[in-house]
């Protein structure tokens, strides 16, 4: 039932805010064009990385206009901010098995798709480029001591309307060890619904079709499959803390539209690995191509004037709505334990393979990241016609059913207060409050 996250919102005014950090990055950069190549020369921005300890932080921007680099064949057709990365770690480092992690991430409201590309001795040695999402990552194994050059190249989210022409982005660079090898153990995924940052009955738009009418904040399908009348839209962060990724695998025969059975891949210390059932994915026609069913459930609970639960069931509950699991933001960002990119969107709705007549799909989510779907996707609502007008608390609880096997599943639930009025009208009207109570 669910769209991927592609596309954009419509305007919205949390992005007018933003845009003063674009303004001001607009002008340093200006600013920095200003002065003579020498005393611009006279500084290099250079990262190193000497130690297993904390990470290294840098601060860069990308523009749309901004001059090309000849000879990084990424960089020829577009603007790109470079850096020299120089690694001398100890002898003794690569002892353990792991790398040196490069990440960049930047504000999603610039609908930016900012690409990673490392280069040493003028060749590509690895690179990042998800289409969607707010953050980059890889991974040099065992990286030698020397010198890597880092370019951050100008891109914009596949779909996207209204990209910024300046976009500021954060890098770090650290060194990253695998989990290790004894004692032998699964490295479960760890899920977690993070707290909304928006609600709102704004009307969401078009995306791949599907459409919400003018004054209307429930999308077309919603209506139609759902019956909904008055959607109440917000964001799902649904992040893995575990010590392994959460990785889903199915097939299909080439032409065969249909929901699938499928399978979790849980990776064991040693790098072997195991395949557990978990359900289904299903194949949402409106918007072609497949989801994991069931992936998180959101219900609506009203409260009283002390902040407790009214009644013995919530007021509205969403439907179990399914995701195309991908990375997309880098959470544990700056912390040990996270790993690269890996499943990247929207790559999520292609195969990975083909054998003779069987296509072979996979997505999931790796440890220290986050899928987040924004809440102008389809799906992402409760419809609250009906309701009274009152304090509520949101409850999003991530795989509701049990299906995945995971470190512990005492944490997948989170939950925001909002506040709801003009219910009765046709204006209605909600405010974000703050994180909620344990769920019940």
């Amino acid at each position: 039932m669910r769209t991927p996250k592609i596309g954009s919102a419509p305007a919205d005014p949390a992005r007018r805010g933003r845009r003063f950090l674009v303004i001001l990055a607009a002008v340093l950069a200006a600013l920095g064009a200003a002065l003579p190549q020498a005393a611009q020369a006279a500084d290099p921005k250079t990262i190193k990385v000497q130690s297993d300890g904390p990470a290294k932080f840098w601060n860069g921007m990308v523009r749309s206009d901004g001059p090309p680099i000849r000879h990084i064949p990424e960089c020829q057709a577009v603007h790109c901010d470079s850096l020299e990365l120089k690694v001398s770690l100890p002898h003794d480092t690569w002892n353990r098995p792991g790398g040196v992690q490069v990440a960049i991430r930047w504000a999603g409201a610039t609908e930016g798709a900012l690409g990673l590309f490392i280069y040493r001795g003028g060749a590509l040695v690895t690179k990042s480029t998800a289409l969607v999402g707010i953050a980059q990552s890889v991974i040099l194994p065992s990286a030698a001591n020397g010198s890597y050059q880092v370019y951050v190249s100008y891109g914009v989210t596949f779909g996207a309307v209204d990209p910024d022409p300046v976009i500021p982005y954060e890098g770090l660079a650290e060194v990253e060890y695998k989990p290790n090898v004894l004692p032998l153990r699964d490295l479960l995924p760890d899920l977690s619904a993070l707290p909304q940052e928006n609600v709102t009955y704004d009307n969401p738009g078009t995306i791949f079709d599907d459409t919400a009418q003018p004054g209307q904040s429930c999308f077309d399908s919603e209506r139609t499959e759902q019956g909904a009348r008055q959607c109440l839209r917000f964001d799902q962060v649904l992040q893995n803390i575990g010590m392994g990724p959460l990785e889903l695998r199915f097939s299909r025969q080439i032409g065969v539209f249909q929901d699938e059975d499928v399978v979790q891949r849980v990776y064991r210390s040693d790098d072997t690995f195991l395949d557990l059932s978990a359900g289904q994915v299903e194949f949402h026609a409106v918007h072609g191509h497949y989801h994991f069913k069931g992936f998180a459930q959101s219900n609506l609970w009203l409260t009283d004037g002390a902040g407790g639960l009214v009644g013995t069931a919530p007021a509205a509950v969403g439907d179990k709505v399914s995701f195309c699991v991908a990375d997309t933001d880098l959470i544990a960002w700056g912390q040990k334990g996270d790993g690269p990119l890996s499943y990247p969107a929207p790559d999520c709705l292609e195969p990975k393979a083909i054998v003779g007549t069987t296509e072979f799909f996979s997505y999931g989510m790796t440890r220290g990241w986050a899928d987040r779907y924004n809440w102008y996707l389809p799906d992402q609502m409760i419809d609250t016609f009906g309701l009274p007008d009152g304090t509520y608390v949101l409850f999003t609880t991530v795989d509701p059913d049990n299906k995945l096997h995971e470190g512990d599943e005492a944490n997948n639930c989170g939950s925001v207060i909002v506040r709801l009025t003009d219910l009765a009208t046709d204006q209605p009207h909600a405010d974000l409050l703050g994180t909620g109570p344990t769920c019940p």
